[in-house]
């Protein structure tokens, strides 16, 4: 094969020393391993000669395609894997020190079988294989100008050439743009580049008269860009294989894809797969994944005890007809000029076609949609059919209920001057005729005024509690101080008749309707009075703050109450055995609760017979910002 001129004497140096130093550095770790460190897995393995270096798409994806077709087979397929660096030492003279490597590394390792990958792989295993794996058979693939003399003398070896397809690339690029005059081709200028130009020669020499075709010579990146800058209407470029150029700069193909087309104002078409979506508009395209697909499964031919003499080189021409659609819009290419059975990348398409499966999952969701819409519209309808009964019956009942409350109102005040004048005449006959009364006369007149008393107490105490669930909350913050100031003077009367002894620690400022409160301290006292012992009845109240709530306490020495009707006394009419001359009307207590609920408040009590009774309420500190409580 014809090498490339070699780089500068100073370069060439520094490269061999650098290379001289980290082969040494490697034989010394290698060389403390030896063939009994090795577990059994690693002492036979397949050896990959890679010609170049990592991230370099084309033999990256060479790589990608052994590995997976490998693995089809061997699912824990993990092969040696030797880069060449040839890129970058284009000159390969460091392949003597490779040789030296490579021979001190697997030394201890039976290789079963050998893949190079590209043309300075091969050259390397074809001149080094007896040295290094002399009983093993070797696969290549990624071999630009293949011709059976490159193999001369060699036995055991097969493998796969890489056949550009620049004849069927450059005749599409004529037909696409009929008014070519010049097709400049551009490849670099190491061994494989070279050898992409003598087959891309070959292949359009039946070309001769009808189109110019120029070959780029060998100049460095500065100056091919502007040569490019410089290219006329009428012409069309080719990319063959270039990945360094005349100073030694290296290229990935993704890279010079884009720099040939940025630069270009003409169509840039290629011959490598891996440079579409970057700046070609296609061609006739071979791709490194199936090229090395292909090469491994020459390979498991040969892993399964075929010999390679009998299995021939391959030179089937793999390449298919790719296009970017954003580069056949730039330049106006129709789509439909493009040969049958071209694949189109980057293509909008339908939207239908591109998302098939939103489409359905949004229709899908649309149906379901409607249907839900459709049943949640009945049930609305009924739902609104069903507030307007209830509104209807509301109201109703509002009205019945305001009636109810008149006639409460009303029963309440037309029911007042007959008991005053039951009790008036009751104690005017007492006054008037008492001398001439026994004493048992004088108990039953006694019994018919506490009868009046507690009568009318019990229809002020019902009317109250019937109006507290629609009463106008007045909300405004109260001292609580205050608040049982008025409640003793309430029933000074009867904490004086009783002898009871009322304390209280500091009460703090709640927030609510100060006559509901007043109400609720009122029974609470009164209760207290009511529910004694023959003993003076002594009360104490103590407040605390928690949060944004007031917890008062009120606790007596009173009878106390039963557990089982520490619930049963809120409720209204209710009342439990108390003094005869001190009964309430069985109301208080459900007042107190309406009230303490009506403020967003909670109202419990703790008790046992004889042991006293303390009732525990809840309501907003006086700091809070007042919110209507839930119904």
């Amino acid at each position: 094969m014809n090498q490339p001129p070699p780089i500068s004497g100073a370069r060439d140096r520094f490269a061999g020393r650098v290379i001289a130093l980290l082969c040494c550095v490697v034989l010394l770790a290698v060389g403390r391993a030896t063939a009994a460190d090795q577990p059994p897995e690693l002492r036979s393995r397949v050896l990959i000669l890679d010609s170049y270096h990592t991230y370099y798409t084309w033999s990256d994806n060479e790589l990608r395609g052994i590995r997976d077709t490998m693995r089809q087979r061997y699912p824990k397929f993990e092969p040696l894997l030797q880069y060449l660096d040839c890129k970058y030492f284009a000159d390969m003279k460091h392949f003597p020190i490779m040789r030296d490597l490579m021979r001190h590394k697997y030394r201890d390792t039976a290789i079963p079988l050998v893949i190079a990958m590209d043309n300075p792989a091969l050259e390397f295993a074809l001149h080094y294989r007896q040295e290094i794996f002399p009983a093993a058979p070797i696969v290549f693939c990624g071999i630009n100008g293949y011709t059976p003399v490159m193999l001369a003398g060699q036995h055991n070896i097969t493998g796969v050439a890489e056949l550009l397809d620049a004849r069927n690339t450059v005749a599409t690029m004529l037909h696409l743009h009929p008014g070519t005059r010049e097709i400049l081709i551009i490849h670099d200028y190491t061994s494989t580049g070279l050898a992409t130009r003598r087959e891309t020669e070959a292949q359009l020499a039946g070309l001769a008269g009808r189109v110019r075709i120029r070959y780029m010579e060998n100049l460095g990146t500065a100056d091919l860009l502007t040569r490019l800058r410089r290219l006329e209407p009428g012409t069309l470029v080719l990319a063959l294989s270039y990945s360094r150029d005349r100073d030694g700069r290296v290229f990935d193909h993704t890279e010079i894809a884009r720099l040939l087309s940025d630069n270009s104002p003409v169509p840039v078409y290629g011959t490598h797969e891996e440079r579409l979506g970057h700046g070609i508009v296609g061609g006739s395209l071979l791709g490194g994944y199936g090229h090395g697909a292909h090469a491994a499964r020459l390979a498991l031919q040969i892993l399964d005890g075929a010999s390679p003499s009998i299995i021939p080189v391959e030179s089937a021409d793999s390449a298919r007809f790719m296009f970017d659609y954003r580069q056949l819009m730039r330049f106006n290419i129709p789509l439909d000029e493009l040969p049958a059975g071209s694949i189109v990348i980057n293509r909008p398409g339908s939207f239908y076609r591109q998302y098939r499966g939103l489409v359905w999952s949004a229709v899908t969701a649309f149906t379901g949609l409607t249907l839900i819409i459709g049943l949640l519209t009945v049930i609305l309808f009924q739902k609104r059919q069903a507030a307007r009964a209830i509104a209807e019956k509301a109201a109703e009942l509002e009205r019945a209920y305001g009636e109810l409350r008149e006639f409460n109102s009303l029963t309440y005040h037309e029911l007042q001057e007959p008991l005053r004048q039951v009790a008036g005449f009751v104690q005017l006959l007492a006054r008037r005729y008492g001398d001439r009364l026994d004493a048992d006369a004088h108990d039953f007149i006694g019994y018919a005024v506490s009868g009046v008393k507690r009568l009318k107490r019990l229809f002020a105490d019902f009317l109250a509690y019937t109006t507290l669930s629609q009463s106008e909350l007045a909300v405004g913050p109260v001292a609580g101080d205050g608040l049982l100031a008025t409640a003793r003077s309430v029933l000074q009367e009867t904490e004086s008749a009783t002898g009871a002894v009322v304390t209280s620690e500091p009460l703090p400022e709640v927030q609510g309707d100060r006559s509901m409160l007043t109400e609720l301290f009122v029974h609470l006292l009164h209760n207290a009075l009511t529910h004694r012992r023959d003993e003076p009845p002594r009360i104490h109240l103590s407040a605390a703050t928690a949060g944004s709530q007031v917890h008062i306490s009120m606790r007596d020495n009173g009878i106390g109450i039963p557990a089982e009707y520490h619930e049963t006394v809120f409720k209204i009419f209710k009342q439990l055995n108390s003094r005869p001359d001190v009964a309430g009307t069985g109301i208080g207590l459900a007042i107190c609760r309406k009230v303490v609920e009506r403020h967003g408040g909670q109202i419990w009590l703790e008790s046992a017979p004889d042991l006293g009774t303390t009732f525990h309420f809840t309501l907003p500190g006086g700091a809070t910002p007042w919110t209507q409580p839930k119904a």
